[in-house]
């Protein structure tokens, strides 16, 4: 009897282990384009959702430095699609760094493609950032 109370009580401590851990979160900057947390921009290397993507929960006032997911390509000027995946914001695509020059609403759940051919992504922010002009 005293045996199988041990075991149970080791089969409960180890379930209990897992259920404490709970589910997985969106994170940025995971390559995976996600709309949980209050939802990502997900700026894409070429017009396909399937080429490398950098994907955020956060305004940018500038992409230095910043690449594709496991890529070496930079982000700035590099931009040909953009996916919206805040259920509330919608995120405006700057050609400037911070907020500057010409710029492009993309509605909450909604993308737009072939930027590499017209238009030069250098900063993007989520409407419900105060900074964002």
């Amino acid at each position: 009897m005293k045996r199988s109370l041990r075991v149970l009580a080791a089969t409960c401590a180890t379930v209990g282990a897992v259920v404490i851990a709970g589910p997985a979160y969106a994170g940025s900057y995971n390559g995976v384009c996600e709309s949980s947390n209050g939802g990502e921009v997900c700026l894409h290397q070429e017009n396909d959702i399937n080429s490398p993507v950098y994907d955020t929960l956060y305004s940018k006032t500038s992409y230095a430095g910043s690449t594709f997911y496991g890529t070496s390509t930079p982000i700035d000027n590099n931009t040909g699609g953009a996916e919206n995946k805040d259920p509330d914001n919608s995120v405006k695509l700057f050609s400037g760094q911070n907020y500057t020059g010409i710029s492009l609403s993309v509605p909450s759940g909604h993308s737009v493609g072939y930027l590499k051919s017209y238009y030069s992504v250098s900063s993007h922010c989520f409407t419900s950032n105060t900074a964002c002009p």
